[in-house]
């Protein structure tokens, strides 16, 4: 899985290469903004919302069909259908990504489908939660997650054309030695990971940019946050060319949750 995984990684390095000679920005921003409530982040419409609470609240409240490390299950929706992910733990502190589909709320569920089994580390259940979107109109499920692999440390995407039935071998994103949060969302040809700059001396946000489904991403490290705070907890929200991310500023001494909110437009 190693050498597909660097494969490709090799093939989206050709690619970034060829396109290096072009003068507009991968995506063009405005300028962030900031809000003091969770609810004050309207992002993108139906399927759109960057802040999903009801996609939270399920993924609490199902029980998956294996054992699964506290708190580590996220959920997605595809039409009737709800996909999960979570982290399950093995005997040697390493940790497997399991995946796994439900039509009725959990009470019945599908075959358990390997997602990455890959994990090298000893840090069992303290990897971060990973995160997972579905696109109804295409079928495919996506999943990004942070681990150690054998080639090292990273963030890695996953991605199931076949609505979370089956999972193509991962593709790394980005690799590093923090292993942090990390956010996905899907609309159309679109696939858009923001993430916590694993190798960034000052806390920040990147996005990944995938405009072919997920099987290429063009560009790996586009810049969303500044140096000027520490930015953490990424959420990302996409619809046709539109995209939103958001994240917690952890600088800040104001109580509740601060978020900066910035827009942008995918050329």
């Amino acid at each position: 899985m190693s050498f597909v995984r660097g494969l490709l990684s090799l093939v989206a390095a050709v690619g970034i290469l060829a396109a290096a000679g072009c003068t507009t920005p991968p995506v063009e921003w405005t300028a962030a903004r900031t809000v003091t409530s969770r609810s004050d982040v309207m992002a993108l419409g139906p399927g759109g919302a960057l802040l999903d609470d009801s996609l939270r609240i399920l993924a609490e409240q199902l029980t998956p069909p294996a054992l699964a490390c506290v708190g580590s299950m996220r959920a997605a929706r595809a039409g009737n259908t709800v996909v999960a992910v979570w982290w399950s733990p093995r005997a040697d502190s390493s940790v497997r990504l399991l995946s796994a589909r439900t039509t009725n709320g959990g009470r019945d569920w599908s075959d358990v489908a390997p997602v990455d089994t890959t994990d090298r580390s000893a840090m069992g259940c303290h990897h971060t939660a990973p995160a997972i979107a579905a696109d109804s109109a295409s079928g495919y499920v996506h999943v990004t997650y942070a681990l150690l692999a054998e080639e090292g440390p990273g963030l890695f995407f996953a991605h199931s054309m076949d609505g979370g039935i089956t999972f193509h071998s991962p593709v790394p994103i980005i690799y590093g030695e923090r292993l942090g949060n990390t956010s996905v969302a899907a609309s159309g040809g679109h696939v858009v990971v923001a993430f916590e700059d694993p190798n960034s001396r000052t806390p920040r946000i990147g996005l990944a940019l995938s405009r072919t489904m997920g099987h290429i991403f063009e560009d790996r490290m586009l810049p969303v946050s500044d140096d000027n705070g520490s930015a953490t907890q990424p959420l990302v929200a996409v619809r046709g060319h539109r995209v939103t991310v958001a994240w917690r500023d952890g600088s800040t001494s104001t109580r509740g949750a601060v978020l900066h909110v910035r827009d942008g437009t995918i050329h």
